[in-house]
């Protein structure tokens, strides 16, 4: 070998061997970087304010657990520069847009008007109050141990299954617009039905035979495809925690430790067929997560 090409393959080792020792100290200092801290506002019904999950914080009807719902968790996590929380029971897709609720200590604002451009971080909540959630669960329910009522071979379920998807899907549609269009720069987290139904029943929490509570929890999958849809056509996420719930076995049937949502007779603190605090943190854990914190 001549003495250039020595020189020369001494000095591309030489780079090679530099580079391998900067690469690792590069990628470590990105990681070990500050996170941006991030201005989040959470909006939405029930599912996200917690109510009586803390009972003795709850200030007027929107029945807010301020310090273990998902939004408080979720803040916790990333160590928000700001965080509102807004989130109502009873709240209807119009209450977030432009409709004031009553809270039993006067009128809430619409949800919406907290959201400005410096926001950069929004979850949502909503779509119950106006489904047929109820009316179609209902029909599954079973009187007796061991009764069947065979909602899944009603045809009044399914017309109501059917009819509450249709009504709801341009509503949430709407919401997930008029959201993107307040706080053009956040990231938006929409999060879906279910839980609390899984692929068994147990009476008396969860009165209803296996085969219906397998309709039923397809029912919930239907149903959340309102969000599987809203999010690709605005481009937001979309958190599916009813089939994280379910396919954990940590629906209403669960027991105490594993179950994230109640059944009809709560065994932890929650509203009934509601989120427990579990399943609160667990929601949180899951966005921020994505957000990658």
């Amino acid at each position: 070998m001549s003495t250039s090409k020595g020189l020369r393959a001494g000095t591309l080792t030489s780079v090679v061997l530099a580079l391998t020792v900067v690469a690792p100290v590069t990628a470590t200092a990105a990681e070990d970087a500050p996170r941006a801290r991030l201005n989040y506002v959470a909006l939405g019904d029930s599912r996200a304010s917690g109510p009586l999950i803390a009972p003795s914080s709850h200030r007027d009807l929107c029945l807010r657990s301020p310090d273990v719902n998902y939004p408080a968790e979720l803040a916790a996590r990333i160590g928000a520069a700001s965080f509102t929380d807004v989130t109502c029971s009873a709240a209807k897709p119009g209450h977030v847009i432009d409709t004031p609720q009553f809270v039993g200590t006067g009128f809430a604002p619409p949800q919406i008007e907290f959201l400005g451009a410096d926001t950069d971080l929004v979850t949502l909540s909503i779509g119950g109050g106006d489904s047929n959630h109820l009316p179609v669960s209902v029909r599954c329910g079973a009187i007796a141990p061991g009764a069947d009522a065979r909602c899944r071979d009603n045809p009044q379920a399914e017309q109501l299954a059917v009819e509450g998807i249709e009504r709801m899907a341009p509503q949430v549609d709407a919401v997930v617009a008029a959201i993107v269009a307040k706080a053009p720069k956040a990231e938006v987290y929409v999060i879906g039905h279910g839980g609390s139904v899984g692929v068994r029943g147990c009476w008396p929490n969860m009165p209803v035979s296996d085969a219906d509570a397998i309709w039923l929890n397809g029912y919930f999958e239907r149903f959340n495809q309102i969000y599987v849809d809203a999010a690709a056509k605005y481009g937001v996420h979309y958190i599916d925690i009813g089939k994280a719930a379910v396919d954990g076995g940590h629906d209403a049937c669960a027991p105490t430790g594993q179950r994230w949502f109640e059944g009809l007779l709560p065994q932890s603190p929650a509203e009934p067929a509601h989120p427990n605090a579990i399943a609160m943190a667990e929601i949180a854990d899951m966005v921020a997560e994505d957000l990658g914190y």
